[in-house]
């Protein structure tokens, strides 16, 4: 009976370690410290050999049958509190049969021996390179992620968290480098050397790291704003004199990030050249040696990299599906630190850029749209993770304002250290600190897949005895869901004939919403969001202009052409990556864009001569919804108001049916979109054998022109500066016209030929005059 009940109680922990390894074998055991052995670590053979004791304390009652993760090495043997344990290993999971059983709270220490080619894929797990050898803690193809198991037996997830004392064996003349603080290099009288590392900090099983290799040490000193902390950055000789130039601005980055965000975490600053990296491990961060090359063109990376040491290292997120919180962090201080460095236009410049391509491709580049806490797993180390995660974070700093966010981050982390957290744990505490529910911000920016976005419908301005007061109607959509935020929180900036600006914040949720704000000056200009605070589903800017000037506005696919001014005007154009309001009546074979449109306000007289340039493009990127095939003929629509509806505007196109630009002569404030026309709904199909058969020669033309054309109709021809001023407009009839370039007062140098049938344009062609 006995018997049986053994065999009973051995095939339950069986199903109960499988239940384990699905469900996470942190959930039965918990590693409160790590002694790692690499006696052998072997260049030629691409091996390692080694034996690692785990301090574990059990998490259930009655435990005998102990996993652990561990990849691809070769069991030798396993000892459990010194008494030689059976124990099978298949797949990744070491699974270890006591000679006791253990209940919850009992300390247990289990040393496993090893020995085998570690595993690797193309970026994470062990690596060799020539007599380097070095471990990046994740990898981006294996799921799960983590890859400590890669080089000893772990508990591997990103919340249980050890200390650990690292201890490397390597030929004399060469260095290991691990994590922590060096304790000591014993020489074995072998030619051999152990080098000792401590990390005294509990930390989860993919942030503790291993390099070896012939290493020289660059070393410096930073004094921090609670201690002395020495910097070590180790690399081949190759590289050493380009370390001083590479890490120039180092101290001033620990100094921005510790102002912003509290005490650096750990007791070294560490870097370690790889073949391949970066990654974030604690106080030895993984670096490239490529990238160590004497200036500061890579200083983002490494900036990237230090502010792992607070989100990542110090706090690290509960789960892989928010490595938002890892991840869009220290990609939001990458950019930010540059404040400090370069000033607040460098720095918005590459937020503004970071938002565009979130709204233009990360749905794209990840194969949908994703909440940032529930991001799948084979795209946790993607452009959601990173790049949305960078602007959303840059946008709840614009909510709660600098101050209150530093100040609120820094408190995080110091209530959080060694911990992992969720998203929700992040809110939570937010509102606690700050008295703001922050539910409604986390709901519509972390947990609802892609992005709010907000504009103003119309305004009204009333006066009171010299004294105004403006009506602001706002309106909301959403890019990527149906969801609309509520408790949002955005700037409006007031702006007179003189540019003086007043700007105010104003609240509301759902759809629409209405606010007032009083004012001393009557408003030439209502602004949303004119210091680009919030990443919404748009894309703005502004200039001032005093003179006449051609100007591209950045990320906007918009360039304005001013041919004259009369006083100083600040125009801002926005891109809006949403759809425009519908058409009020609808008109047969006209379709408007699904995802995208322009509006441009600002503070500019009726004098003003501009045209405005909008650019088009088939791409999957942009327009691939709108345009079809060359059936759809592309037209900009404008309208002065919401109130009004949209109508053509006198324009020109430049380009192909698939891409190009639309250009308006007469720009004014308002919004523009661009729409389509179905020519084969309408019947106005154009005969591709005509457009082909279109002719306009010689080029480069030294006077003469020629075009020849398959049919005897009237045709239009319009001649057009490179940035579509138009130079000269005729019409001709006939299959074949000549002229002479001379004669219509055309200038030399390059010059747009554009060919019309009736409206439609059938031939488009750059010519070269030269004399």
């Amino acid at each position: 009976m006995k018997k049986i009940f053994c065999v009973f109680t051995l095939l339950f922990q069986l199903i109960l370690v499988s239940a384990y390894a699905e469900n996470g074998i942190g959930d039965t055991i918990h590693a409160v410290h790590y002694d790692i052995h690499l006696t052998e670590i072997n260049t030629a053979n691409n091996t390692i050999a080694g034996y690692t004791v785990v301090t574990v304390v059990s998490k259930v009652d009655s435990l005998r049958l102990i996993p652990l993760d561990f990849k691809q090495l070769t069991t030798d043997s396993v000892f459990v509190n010194g008494n030689i344990s059976t124990f099978t290993h298949n797949g990744d999971i070491l699974r270890i049969l006591s000679q006791n059983t253990f209940d919850t709270g009992d300390t247990v220490h289990i040393t496993v021996y090893y020995h085998g080619e570690p595993f690797h894929e193309g970026w994470g797990g062990f690596h060799y390179a020539g007599d380097y050898a070095f471990n990046l803690g994740v990898g981006f193809e294996s799921i799960p992620h983590n890859l400590g198991k890669s080089w000893f037996p772990c508990i591997d997830d990103f919340t249980d968290r050890a200390t650990y004392d690292v201890y490397a064996t390597v030929d004399n003349g060469q260095k290991a480098v691990c994590g922590g603080i060096l304790v000591d290099t014993l020489e074995n009288g072998n030619g051999t050397k152990t080098w000792h590392w401590e990390l005294p900090h509990p930390i989860p099983t993919y942030l503790i790291s291993v390099a070896s290799g012939n290493y020289v040490l660059y070393s410096d000193t930073y004094y921090g704003i609670e201690d002395t902390i020495p910097i070590c950055i180790y690399t081949r000789p190759s590289e050493q004199n380009n370390v001083a130039g590479s890490f120039v601005n180092l101290k001033n980055i620990l100094n921005f990030y510790e102002t912003h965000f509290g005490p650096y975490p750990f007791g070294r600053v560490g870097y370690v050249g790889t073949a391949l990296g970066a990654m974030e491990h604690a106080a030895n961060i993984a670096y490239p040696h490529s990238v160590i090359n004497g200036n500061t063109t890579y200083e983002y990376l490494y900036a990237h990299e230090l502010s792992h040491m607070w989100f990542g290292d110090e706090v690290t997120c509960a789960s892989a599906e928010e490595m938002w919180l890892n991840e869009g962090w220290a990609s939001f201080c990458e950019m930010y630190y540059k404040k400090e460095l370069y000033g607040d236009d460098v720095v918005k410049t590459e937020m503004r850029q970071r938002n565009n391509d979130v709204l233009q491709k990360t749905h794209i580049i990840d194969n949908g749209y994703w909440a940032l806490d529930s991001v799948p797993q084979q795209y946790t180390y993607g452009s959601t993770s990173y790049d949305k995660g960078a602007v959303v974070v840059n946008t709840l700093k614009g909510y709660l304002g600098d101050d209150m966010f530093f100040d609120a981050m820094t408190a995080y982390l110091q209530a959080n250290a060694w911990n992992s957290k969720s998203s929700a744990d992040l809110r939570d505490f937010l509102t606690s600190y700050t008295g703001i529910d922050m539910t409604p911000f986390f709901d519509a920016w972390v947990s609802t897949p892609g992005t709010p976005h907000f504009s103003i419908d119309s305004t009204k301005v009333n006066e009171n005895n010299g004294n105004y007061s403006v009506d602001i109607y706002l309106k909301q959509k959403y890019k990527g869901a149906d969801y609309l935020a509520g408790n949002n929180i955005l700037e409006i900036t007031l702006i007179d004939d003189s540019l003086n600006c007043f700007t105010d914040t104003v609240h509301f949720s759902g759809r629409t919403g209405h606010s007032t704000i009083e004012t001393a000056f009557r408003p030439e200009a209502v602004l949303l969001d004119l210091y680009e605070k919030i990443d919404d589903a748009t894309v703005d800017n502004f200039k001032i202009f005093t003179q006449k000037e051609n100007y591209k506005f950045p990320d906007t696919y918009f360039k304005i052409y001013i041919d004259s001014l009369f006083v100083k005007s600040l125009i801002q154009v926005t891109h809006h990556w949403v759809a425009p309001d519908s058409l009020k009546t609808p008109v047969y074979g006209l379709r408007l864009s699904t995802n995208r449109y322009w509006s441009v306000d600002g503070v500019f007289d009726d004098r003003i001569v501009a045209r405005g340039r909008f650019y088009y493009n088939h791409s999957i990127y942009f327009d691939k919804e709108l345009i079809r095939s060359d059936n759809d003929s592309v037209v900009l629509l404008y309208r002065e108001s919401s109130g009004a509806d949209w109508q053509p505007v006198n324009q020109s196109r430049m380009g192909t049916w698939s891409i190009g630009y639309i250009y308006t002569d007469q720009l004014k404030k308002g919004e523009y979109t661009l729409a389509a026309w179905d020519l084969q709904t309408v019947g106005q199909k154009q005969n591709n054998t005509e457009k082909n058969d279109v002719k306009v020669f010689p080029n480069p033309s030294t006077g003469k022109l020629n075009i020849i054309v398959p049919k005897e109709k009237i045709y239009t021809l319009k001649i057009y500066t490179p940035d579509a001023k138009l130079i000269k407009m005729l019409k001709f009839a006939g299959k074949n016209y000549r002229f002479n370039l001379m004669a219509l007062n055309v200038p030399q140098g390059i010059f747009i030929v554009n060919v019309y049938n009736e409206k439609s344009l059938i031939k488009s062609k750059k010519i070269v005059f030269v004399n």
